[in-house]
């Protein structure tokens, strides 16, 4: 490029307040000690090659830079951009500054921590967790009171968009939508593409993404309800390929990561999400995918349910033998042999999981079930999409990191629209089994919870009050210390070489914007223990 087409391109004559150049602003992701990928996606005045400059500073008034540079994309990319750094200029455990300029347009100025270099003694890391923002059934209230806490960075543990937009049975219709296609489902890159740049032009979701860098993951409704490989389970035809392509493809488009987007690859090989980060000597936190790659449920018959897939054999449901299948898998092998070589081998003081579906049993009592149905029954497993549904290979994990004495295993998980605080076992059903690490399960952001499903249960009878569901739950699994499926909010984790503690908290209304919010619990796991104290009247004490 020639020095005026570049001069061209940094030149600033108006700061991005209220034009349409930048619709979904800018977001920042998977932090390095020395690396950073930024992203925006930019709306051209006419269809062609983009060309936008981005700018990297220490101070947010841009009076020195770090790093400038221009990067291009175009309509195949939907006018996404990602500008994947790596950089000795960039410095370890230092806050950052950045923006992009397109015609003279700045876009709002972003920022982003970088991590503490590998082998650096680190004293604390705090951080936010987040999952389930189902757009449709409310307001992000609570991104506008986390944009405001004093954090490193912020995980997001699955589900930014939902595929579907009008499915009674959990969708409110708060804030309605209509997919380009006009079906009630995505089918298209646009239907996908559609749903990132609402969510992304949500104004709370904004500052939030502005203000820290996210680690991102997926769970099921990135593609399709309880998916697995390529499968949408509840549409027709299960095998969905083309479909589960366009997925990844629009992910990755919309997600500041680095994470390269292979279109030549299947499927199943054209992204690989899962991915750790080391903060020093303190934490690793180890990512993984548990969609990609697992079997599908366990007591369904596929090839005989052609014409309707029956999801009662998902949720609330007994055993059945092939749940208990060796072969079962969530992770796959090769993940699942990379996730037990960076928990095992982990040199960190701190390993945490970053989990989409819970980890922890979850039961209806026979003698509850009976009550309820009015007919003997047995034990009924909550969701069989979650880790209940791979009880073999999460035995093997657990088994595995016991026999190696890893100390200080913590899981963070979303998915379950609720607020879970319990231990992990190798065996449930044994109270004399010790436990191998701690799970803390964070509600929704807005996604239905237990307590706003209105219709039937999968099994046919009227859903129970939710604090006779909370009583049932927690009766029936004595491994979980806390339920609360009536809210939604945040987790807060603050990591120091003593302790571990999360701060779970909700917010009033997602109804309407606005509210107030209010903290759940705290919980504080000892170094070396595998011991949840709920340490909140402390915290109450010294607000």
């Amino acid at each position: 490029m020639t020095k005026d087409l570049v001069q061209e391109l940094f030149a600033v004559e108006s700061a991005n307040a209220t034009t349409p150049i930048f619709p979904q602003s800018v977001a920042s992701g998977d932090p390095q000690p020395r690396g950073i990928t930024l992203w925006t996606r930019v709306v051209p005045p006419q269809p062609g090659l983009v060309r936008a400059a981005f700018e990297i500073s220490t101070d947010s008034k841009f009076s020195t830079f770090v790093l400038r540079g221009v990067a291009q994309t175009d309509a195949f990319k939907d006018y996404t951009l990602k500008v994947r750094l790596n950089s000795w200029q960039i410095q370890p455990a230092t806050t950052y500054y950045y923006r992009f300029i397109y015609k003279g347009t700045a876009s709002r100025t972003g920022r982003f921590k970088t991590l503490p270099a590998c082998e650096s003694e680190v004293n604390q890391v705090r951080f936010a967790y987040i999952n389930c923002q189902d757009y449709t059934n409310g307001y992000y209230n609570a991104y506008r009171f986390l944009a405001e806490e004093e954090i490193d960075f912020v995980v997001f543990l699955g589900d930014y968009i939902y595929e579907t937009v009008g499915d009674t049975s959990f969708q409110n219709g708060i804030r309605p939508l209509r997919l380009p296609s006009g079906q009630p489902a995505a089918i298209t890159l646009e239907d996908y593409r559609f749903l990132y740049q609402t969510c992304n032009g949500d104004s709370d979701l904004q500052k939030l993404r502005e203000r820290f860098a996210f680690i991102t993951i997926w769970d099921d409704h990135e593609f399709a309800n309880d998916c697995f490989e390529v499968n949408a389970p509840d549409q027709v035809p299960f095998l969905k390929p083309e479909l589960r392509q366009l997925a990844n493809q629009a992910w990755a488009e919309y997600t500041p990561t680095s994470i390269p987007f292979l279109s030549n690859k299947n499927p199943l090989a054209s992204l690989q999400i899962y991915r750790t980060f080391k903060f020093g000597n303190l934490l690793e936190l180890v990512m993984t995918d548990e969609r990609l790659y697992r079997n599908g449920p366990p007591c369904d018959n596929l090839k005989a349910q052609q014409q309707h897939y029956l999801t009662a054999k998902r949720y609330i449901t007994p055993d059945c033998p092939s749940r208990s299948n060796p072969n079962r898998t969530m992770l796959g092998s090769r993940q699942r042999e990379w996730f037990i070589n960076q928990i095992c081998k982990s040199s960190c003081i701190w390993k945490i999981w970053g989990n989409e579906v819970m980890t922890m049993q979850f039961k209806v009592l026979s003698a509850f079930a009976t009550q309820f149905l009015g007919k003997p029954t047995p034990d009924l497993f909550v969701a069989l999409d979650q880790w209940d549904g791979f009880p073999a290979e999460r035995a093997l994990l657990f088994q595995t990191f016991k026999k190696a004495g890893i100390k200080n295993f913590v899981t963070i998980t979303g998915d379950l629209h609720s607020f879970v605080t319990g231990y992990q076992k190798v065996n449930f059903d044994d109270p004399l089994d010790v436990p191998i690490g701690v799970e803390f399960v964070v509600g929704s952001t807005t996604s239905s919870n237990f307590a706003e499903e209105t219709g039937p249960s999968s099994l046919g009878v009227p859903l129970a009050p939710i604090n006779v569901i909370t009583q049932v739950l927690t009766a029936s699994n004595a491994h979980i210390q806390y339920f609360n499926s009536a809210t939604h909010g945040y987790n807060l984790v603050e990591v120091t070489s003593k302790a571990l503690t999360c701060t779970l908290k909700a917010v009033s209304d997602i109804t309407k914007v606005g509210g107030t919010l209010s903290t759940l619990k705290v919980f504080r796991v000892p170094r070396d223990q595998v011991l949840i104290e709920d340490v909140t009247p402390a915290y109450q004490l010294n607000k």
